[in-house]
């Protein structure tokens, strides 16, 4: 049976997968993805629609949380200069307090007063987008939460957000595959909540693999993915560029690494970097991602990636930064263009409070620049930019 799990804050997970920050990925460990009939898809669209808007991702701090507890790591503010750290705790003054010591303890009103927090940055500064990102490593035994208040300009709007329309087809379940991966991914989840399988990458005969299936439980789906995405490649990367469930795409994303060829699926996930659906681009830089890392032989563009660094979620530069990183240090042309159009977004990631942005943005500028100035001195590292850009007619860093 299902843990009863208190609804309070929102988390974005990352785990540490084989490299530094690994895959960087977020996973939700304790909601499950509802098993989807293509009778009642519409009205699962509309209640996601209808919520938060943010990634489903765990919750934790619950009743049923293993010591040790989770405790605060940094609280940053991303995308304005109208707020810093400072600014914002003198203007929500206590309440921002007592939020996050409700969203500790998985105190489920924490979830209003984190809406009355937003009301309030909203009628004050009358941003584009604003909301707070709520991430946790998954570590043992360093539960640290960072939380970063993501804000879009209004000006910001046609570089930061500039996502596709959503699209308006919908498209059968080929196979019945998109079904066999959501009961596929509950099974997963309660396994890894009952410690029987663990949330990392695992491999398998696809070239992306979260879960993998060695487990008894598991088994079953390699071969039904396996064949199942040969036989329906075409209508999975329709689905994953035209449906309009956003839930479909997202899965789709996800299915057509079995069908082991980069090549074909590469461009389509790479259009979906730019998805108006959070998870839809998760999924799909996740992907992207264990691609780059393992399977280097693929080609993946870096405009989009590089566009992405700046994106309005602190999941979106996670993912995006980890693949990017990936890139620069298995190609002298992706580090090459990197070096070109990417720089003024990796020092905004360099003074990020969350760790795998800061940490992989200094790496990259590492690989990209030759240079060895430390993290922390960003004086010194705009500094360069500011010479190479002036010797070589580079962006403008922001």
């Amino acid at each position: 049976m299902k843990k009863n799990i208190v609804p309070a804050w929102t988390f974005i997970l990352l785990l540490n997968f084989s490299s530094i920050w690994a895959d960087s990925d977020s996973l939700p460990l304790n909601k499950k993805t509802p098993v989807i009939k293509e009778s009642d898809s519409a009205e699962v669209t509309q209640q996601l629609k209808s919520g938060s808007g943010k990634e489903p991702e765990p919750v934790l701090g619950s009743k049923e949380a293993s010591s040790p507890k989770p405790s605060l790591g940094s609280i940053g503010v991303y995308g304005t200069q109208k707020l810093n750290e400072v600014m914002l705790k003198e203007f929500l003054g206590e309440d921002l307090n007592e939020w996050i010591k409700k969203g500790l303890a998985g105190d489920e009103s924490s979830v209003e007063l984190e809406k009355k927090l937003i009301q309030r940055i909203q009628q004050k500064f009358d941003f584009a987008f604003v909301e707070f990102s709520v991430v946790q490593f998954f570590e043992v035994d360093n539960l640290s939460v960072h939380i970063v208040l993501d804000v879009v300009e209004k000006n910001d709007l046609p570089t930061r957000a500039n996502f596709i329309p959503e699209p308006t087809n919908q498209f059968p379940d080929p196979s019945k595959l998109i079904q066999a991966w959501l009961e596929y991914e509950n099974i997963a989840m309660d396994l890894v909540e009952a410690g029987q399988i663990s949330p990392d990458g695992q491999k398998c005969q696809a070239l992306h693999c979260p879960f993998g299936h060695e487990h008894p439980k598991l088994k079953k789906y390699g071969s039904l993915f396996s064949e199942g995405v040969k036989k329906n490649a075409d209508k999975l990367l329709d689905i994953l560029g035209k449906d309009k469930r956003a839930e479909y795409r997202s899965s789709a994303a996800y299915l057509l690494p079995y069908l082991m060829d980069g090549k074909k699926i590469i461009p389509s996930l790479v259009e979906r970097i730019r998805d108006p659906d959070v998870v839809v681009r998760n999924n799909s830089l996740r992907v992207l991602g264990e691609i780059a890392e393992f399977h280097p032989e693929f080609v993946i563009p870096v405009k989009p990636l590089i566009a992405a660094l700046n994106y309005p979620r602190s999941s979106d530069r996670s993912k995006s930064i980890y693949v990017l990183y990936t890139l620069a240090a298995n190609s002298s042309s992706a580090r090459e263009e990197i070096l070109r159009e990417g720089v003024p977004n990796l020092l905004l990631l360099l003074e990020a409070k969350v760790p795998d942005q800061k940490e992989l943005a200094y790496n990259t500028l590492k690989k990209i620049s030759g240079k060895e100035y430390p993290m922390a001195d960003v004086i010194h590292w705009k500094n360069w930019y500011a010479k190479l850009k002036k010797d070589k007619g580079l962006p403008a860093a922001k």
